[in-house]
């Protein structure tokens, strides 16, 4: 399991450890320079000569005793202050007065020094940064963006919110990120993989019980994790304990999203799977997929009734026929799970429940918060937050770092790949995460086994066909695949 934490509970962390433990802050950075320069050392291809840029606070200490270790080692150093030195102070100003005293010596900033460095290490901002970066410090982060250099950041890339993973109006892109103490959730989500290279990680020997002083963000559980909570099946398993799917949707010229739903569903595992579709689509639906069973919206009320859970929202529409479906879905007892069109119809008359999970794309997010996409990829912890205080039940928020919330726990996943944005993807989701419900989940297990498998399938997908080669349709398989590792 993986925790993670905002930029102000890794303060308090770190304050425990020095006020409570009696651990030096001089000495904690120093941990996290060690483990920084040993990255560099075994990440980078036998780099000759370095720039380190540091700032004035105690990111910047972190790079003043890299640099040191790295002159140590025989390496070629360059290192720039940005920033008045006046303003260098604790335990960042003992880092620095160290590096004075072993002969090494601060310039201001000229380009030479990007290009002059096999590897450029960033250690200007550390996790407090909560407005946008301007002036010459934006210039300078362009310039080393600009020169395509191997770059290492320290704790966190400069530019990057250390709470959202937003640029903050610029960030250093790294090729390598040593955080420290505890992960920031920023770094993992929305903008933060793809700013912060490869990310490795160190606690600098603080425990456990050191990290759990203040409540983690989010969480992350491995997929055997969830898998571990589907019910073993016995000898005497039947098709009646392996649950009955009832999914919804695939309006005139939609067919496609309900079979990708209903497929999934088939593939992990699902003892029936029924679909509720236009009538002219029921044969081609059957004759695509014969184990499934295809029915019109007149006899939706009686499959409801004979079913675990239901799924509404692929290929819905949101016309007359659509409308008539999402009412009647909704007035039914059991467990729901709301994707695509239904959330449109939803976000019109915004209702609350328990009993269900809603699963939307950024795009839906904001049309269902009644803001913009970009207000919700700025701050998915809020926007997630705010769906549940309004909609309840259990919240999926889809996305790179895809977050599930239910009132109480945050899980954050860390698998996928943008290879996955292509049409049809939530609706494999959206029949994997009802047929885990169906099969005795709770709202909250199914739509974490759900994301996760679905997350871990794909990549694996990436890896075999390349990231332009993930389909759907070819997803389903692989998830199947993964629930043999299921105990």
């Amino acid at each position: 399991m993986k925790a993670f934490y905002s930029a102000h509970s890794s303060q308090l962390i770190d304050q425990y450890a020095i006020q409570q433990l009696g651990r030096p802050g001089i000495l904690l950075m120093k941990q996290a320079a060690f483990f920084a320069f040993e990255s560099l050392q075994h990440h980078f291809h036998n780099p000759k000569t370095i720039t380190v840029f540091c700032g004035t606070g105690n990111n910047g200490g972190d790079g003043f005793i890299v640099a040191q270790l790295a002159a140590m080692a025989g390496l070629q150093v360059h290192i720039c202050l940005i920033g008045d030195v006046q303003n260098i102070q604790g335990d960042a100003l003992i880092a620095y007065q160290e590096l004075q005293a072993v002969g090494l010596k601060t310039v201001t900033f000229h380009s030479d020094l990007i290009q002059k460095a096999d590897v450029i290490v960033d250690a200007i901002l550390g996790t407090g940064l909560d407005r946008p970066i301007t002036g010459s410090l934006l210039d300078i982060i362009e310039q080393i963006n600009q020169a395509n250099k191997a770059v290492l950041a320290l704790d966190i890339a400069s530019g990057l919110s250390a709470d959202t993973g937003t640029v903050l109006s610029t960030a250093i892109k790294a090729t390598h990120t040593c955080t420290f103490i505890c992960r920031k959730l920023g770094v993992y989500t929305y903008q933060g993989p793809e700013t912060s290279g490869h990310i490795h990680y160190s606690s600098l020997f603080l425990d456990k019980n050191t990290l759990q002083q203040q409540p983690p963000v989010a969480l992350n559980h491995p997929l055997k994790y969830w898998l571990n909570k589907l019910p073993k099946p016995l000898a005497s398993h039947h098709k009646g304990l392996a649950g009955t799917v009832c999914l919804v949707g695939g309006n005139i010229n939609m067919m496609g999203a309900i079979q990708l739903a209903a497929l999934a569903s088939l593939k992990v595992g699902a003892g029936l799977t029924k679909v509720i579709t236009q009538p002219k689509h029921t044969i081609a639906i059957t004759q695509s997929l014969p184990e499934l069973m295809c029915y019109d919206q007149t006899v939706l009320a009686d499959q409801l009734s004979l079913s675990n859970t239901v799924a509404l929202g692929p290929g819905l529409g949101t016309d007359t026929w659509a409308e008539q479906l999402y009412h009647q879905v909704l007035e039914a007892p059991i467990p729901k799970v709301i994707d695509a069109d239904a959330l449109k119809l939803l976000a019109l008359a915004p209702q609350k429940y328990k009993n269900w999970i809603l699963t939307p794309h950024p795009g839906e997010a904001a049309s269902l918060l009644k803001c913009t996409t970009q207000e919700i990829q700025t701050d998915r912890v809020k926007a997630i937050k705010a769906l549940h205080q309004k909609y309840g039940g259990v919240i999926v928020l889809k996305g790179n770092g895809s977050l599930i919330f239910d009132g109480k726990n945050m899980e954050l996943c860390l698998a996928g790949n943008p290879g996955m944005a292509v049409g049809g993807m939530g609706d494999t989701l959206t029949g994997a995460i009802a047929t885990f419900v169906a099969q005795g989940l709770s709202l909250w297990e199914a739509a974490c086994l759900g994301v996760s498998l679905h997350a871990e399938a794909g990549d694996i997908l990436a890896q075999k066909k390349g990231q332009p080669g993930v389909l759907p349709s070819e997803l389903a398989s692989v998830m199947s695949q993964l629930l043999s590792y299921h105990d």
